[in-house]
């Protein structure tokens, strides 16, 4: 079975701040200033900023940005996302030998950029400008356009600005905000806030723009139902390749002399691997030497992959030949869940007599 591509969220700087629990880990979108040098970047508003991991800088000015939100307080030291761009060292420095807590560090791991939406008609703008940029129609009269979503039956934003017996959220996209003060029915329909029978549902809102402590809303007046659109008002970005597996270190180690001839070949991954895509793709052979010629024999083997510690363990079906140059291959085609590539990788060490 396939992964399921993870959704990704349009939002703000500020949503993220005021909520770090809830995006972290998520695919998000947002508008912002790029400032920094690569080692420091930082992307943000006059709200505030978090932290931008890339290997190449975009350039600065205002951008919609795209990656994984990750809130390092949420994350244990020895988490292998660490290792690219040596953020553990970074975040240690910068904190002077302690672990950030919960929601005091947030970067934003850049995925892609693209230019930032330019104007929009201020009487009905596209329900995701709002919600990336929800200070241009803060306390202005609106109409928009959206899919009904219930009293966020889908998750997808943190919480309600208040509790309120008329309340549900609208989707266009991948951006989603809250809709308050008004019933979602009308003459002809009656939506239940609490089912997910009409979620599929569009619907014109009138309201008035609200933002506060990272939250975005329309205090609504009146609601219609609304013909889906003919095309979407989302930008498009190009999704990013996903990141390749890496073997963070092997035991034993390349070059390592004196092995066991019953060790198994244990590795580190960096992230996720699909077991499945092991097959027919692992391969040992003996190499030759000054003092021993080369042997045409592949040694059968068999692997086992722990998701838990994303730890790889390659063991030969019989015992390896002592005193014997070996080679130990993973073919091209081995892959991440999502498709992220492992390069072809190759390991040689020596066996001992026992």
């Amino acid at each position: 079975m396939s992964a399921q591509p993870q959704p990704r969220r349009a939002t703000t700087i500020a949503a993220i701040r005021a909520f770090p629990g809830f995006y972290h880990q998520q695919t998000v979108l947002v508008i912002g200033e790029v400032k920094g040098t690569v080692e420091r970047a930082t992307i943000g508003t006059d709200e505030g900023a978090i932290g931008l991991v890339t290997r190449e800088l975009p350039r600065e000015g205002r951008v919609e940005a795209r990656g994984q939100l990750l809130d390092l307080g949420r994350m244990s030291q020895d988490d292998p996302r660490l290792i690219p761009f040596n953020l553990l060292d970074r975040t240690r420095n910068a904190y002077q030998g302690r672990w950030p807590k919960p929601g005091e560090e947030l970067v934003l791991m850049l995925g892609s950029t693209a230019p930032a939406a330019g104007a929009a008609n201020v009487n009905e703008p596209p329900l995701r400008v709002i919600v990336m940029e929800p200070h241009r129609f803060e306390g202005q009269r609106v109409t928009i356009t959206g899919q009904f979503r219930g009293r966020n039956l889908f998750g997808e934003l943190p919480e309600s600005p208040s509790p309120n017996r008329y309340e549900f959220v609208l989707r266009s996209g991948d951006a989603a905000l809250w809709v308050t003060g008004v019933q979602p029915k009308g003459k002809t329909f009656s939506f239940d806030p609490s089912k997910r029978i009409d979620t599929g549902r569009w619907v014109k809102v009138q309201g008035t723009v609200r933002t506060a402590k990272g939250l975005t809303w329309i205090e609504g007046t009146s609601i219609e139902i609304a013909p889906a659109p003919e095309e979407t008002t989302e930008v498009a970005i190009d999704l990013p390749p996903p990141p390749p597996v890496e073997i963070l270190f092997t035991a034993p180690a390349e070059g390592e002399a004196d092995v066991s001839p019953t060790a198994r070949i244990r590795m580190q991954l960096s992230r996720d691997l699909d077991p499945a895509t092991l097959k027919d793709r692992v391969r040992i052979t003996y190499v030759a030497t000054d003092s021993k010629p080369a042997d045409t024999a592949v040694v059968g083997v068999t692997s086992t992959y722990t998701k838990e510690n994303r730890a790889l363990e390659i063991k030969p079906a019989e015992p390896l030949l002592p005193f014997r140059l070996v080679k130990m291959e993973i073919l091209d085609g081995v892959k991440g869940p999502d498709g992220g590539p492992m390069k072809p990788f190759t390991l040689t060490f020596t066996t001992g007599g026992s």
